[in-house]
């Protein structure tokens, strides 16, 4: 059953109409009379890839860097499709990029934007 619902939009500052979905069990729903059902739906919708690009993903990496005359290394946080990321490295969330920075000698990256990002919430 779609349902027509509001959202906000940023962007724009204004108010948008937005499908909403949901599930009944036959004893929630019933005909409405003088309606035709011909176009309904009889199966499970599929799932929709998700909207936004690869490029609005926030995921993390961390990259280790050794260290010199004697002091320990360090990290540094990048966004995932940073260059300067290590490509084999895996993809962490916010609260583990966070935690991360966290840790003597860790900062963020300031050519991707991570200083930016993650800066006010560290």
């Amino acid at each position: 059953m779609a349902l027509p619902m509001w959202a906000d939009d940023p962007g724009t500052e204004t108010v948008k109409p937005r499908e909403y979905r949901v599930w009944l069990t036959p004893t929630q729903a019933h005909p409405i009379d003088g309606v035709r059902y011909d176009q309904v739906p009889r199966y499970p919708l599929r799932r929709e890839e998700p909207a936004a690009l690869s490029a609005d993903r926030w995921a993390w990496k961390i990259q280790r860097t050794p260290g010199v005359a004697g002091r320990r290394g360090g990290c540094v946080v990048h966004v995932w499709d940073c260059e300067e990321a290590p490509q084999e490295a895996e993809e962490l969330d916010v609260l583990a990029a966070l935690e991360v920075l966290r840790r003597p000698g860790a900062v963020a990256c300031g050519e991707c934007g991570a200083d930016v990002a993650l800066g006010p919430l560290a």
